[in-house]
């Protein structure tokens, strides 16, 4: 009862702010979407922009080029130095940040309206005329490798990276976001030029506005910056031609505290069961405290502080991904009971109340996403990657409050299979003769 009402009391505190987000396209470049939330209560500007050139698209041999590239975005460009460059941005108080992920790198750019003509002239310089000048190259090469080398030593890289490699196989998205020692090793500065020019590119970007600017001001703007970049688009990568690898993968680590990674195929953001597989995610694990995976293993079995599940839904391909952390000594039991929640949920499904509690948070909590004009910006270009319609902040409530019990059941016979696990191990179990009883 008292969760009931901390979700209702939580959906009326912050439904008005989503409500009052208004939204609306910009022509400023052909074929390229543009969204603008204007908002002139501080005189803040954040942009948001994709380009199709995430790890997935890393040539073969050669992960961890679009990572590099997008590291070495802010360092260096035009008449300027990585030194100079920063100055730059510094003098004007811009910020300036690129994430590589693995369909996209994602840039996003925050400034006093006042300094938008500069900041924009910087983005835009630093996407037409980078300049991988070779100190800069050895720098973030160097970074990158000693970042792996540390990487080593955490169970939860180690799982997660085994669990892409395993899951997706050697290529696209099996590929480690920020390659490894050896591939980094044979990145030239001229490769890194070429990835950047075919990626770099108008077609496949995405861009979201918010804050200070009207849509009249900011055309120009994005036109200088974005405008003279190809008019190209890159060849999406190959879907995987297999997901998934059943069964139970260790990879030996002297850990008190081995990591664990587990995962079965998901769903694509366009397919008409993602909403109801949201719903589903929650109540399994996304919820928290209030998730089934949570309740069974650490309240009842104190199996573990954390566990959690989440749909992610790739261009290419969707995966249900779930982590956990344990003692060595209980991973057997772990996955025993993570195998028994999902297997208990396919058979009986969700309660109403279940179903009703869900759609409740994910329908309140909603608007928490949108409480400064960075996440605004952020949350708009997500959404543009994801293929969603400029709509989608009007008619999301209500699609996912249409969903039903039966619904949810569906989508969760479709995810939660226990024999489709992929689970990985980054740790080591103490020594037995037999397995689980339902080991994979």
């Amino acid at each position: 009862m008292m969760r009931r009402l901390i979700l209702f009391v939580l959906f009326l505190a912050v439904v008005a702010p989503a409500e009052a987000a208004k939204v609306q396209p910009v022509a400023a470049l052909p074929n390229v979407p543009v969204w603008l939330s204007e908002d002139h209560t501080l005189p803040v500007i954040a942009l948001t922009a994709s380009f199709p050139a995430g790890s997935s698209y890393d040539p073969s041999g050669k992960a961890g080029m679009a990572a590099l590239a997008a590291y070495l975005l802010n360092e260096g460009a035009g008449e300027f130095n990585a030194d100079a460059y920063q100055a730059a941005l510094a003098a004007r108080g811009i910020r300036l940040e690129v994430t590589p992920t693995r369909d996209s790198i994602t840039i996003s750019l925050m400034t006093l309206s006042s300094n938008a003509k500069e900041a924009f002239r910087l983005l835009g310089m630093a996407l037409q005329k980078p300049r991988f000048d070779a100190d800069a190259v050895t720098r973030g090469r160097l970074q990158m490798m000693q970042s792996y080398d540390l990487s080593r030593e955490d169970p939860d890289a180690v799982a997660e990276r085994g669990f892409y490699s395993l899951y997706f196989g050697p290529y696209t998205y099996g590929r480690s976001i920020g390659g490894d020692p050896r591939s980094l090793a044979s990145i030239s500065a001229p490769e890194l030029k070429a990835f950047a020019k075919t990626h770099w590119v108008q077609g496949g970007l995405k861009i979201a506005v918010a804050g200070d600017i009207s849509a009249l001001t900011l055309t120009p703007l994005l036109k200088n910056a974005f405008g003279p970049l190809p008019a190209i688009a890159p060849p999406l990568p190959p879907a995987p031609s297999r997901v998934g690898a059943p069964g139970l993968h260790m990879l030996p680590m002297n850990v008190p505290q081995p990591a664990v990674y587990f995962g079965a195929p998901g769903v694509l953001r366009s397919d008409r069961d993602y909403i109801a597989a949201t719903v589903a995610n929650y109540i399994l694990g996304g919820a928290g405290s209030g998730s089934r995976l949570t309740r069974e293993i650490r309240e009842k079995r104190g199996l573990t502080y954390d566990i959690t599940t989440d749909l992610l839904p790739y261009c290419r391909a969707g995966v249900l991904l779930g982590t956990v952390q344990t003692r060595r000594d209980a991973v057997r039991e772990t996955i025993t009971a993570l195998k028994e929640v999902m297997r208990k949920f396919v058979a009986e499904g969700p309660s109403d109340q279940e179903v009703a509690d869900a759609k409740l948070y994910l329908n309140g909590s909603f608007p928490l996403s949108f409480t400064s004009n960075a996440d605004i910006a952020a949350q708009l270009n997500t959404f543009q990657q994801l293929g969603l319609p400029l709509d989608y902040l009007d008619r999301r409530a209500a699609m996912i409050s249409t969903v039903s019990r039966d619904d949810v059941l569906r989508a969760a016979r479709r995810l939660f299979d226990p024999a489709r696990l992929t689970i990985v191990v980054a740790g080591s179990l103490p020594t037995r003769n037999t397995e689980p009883a339902d080991s994979p």
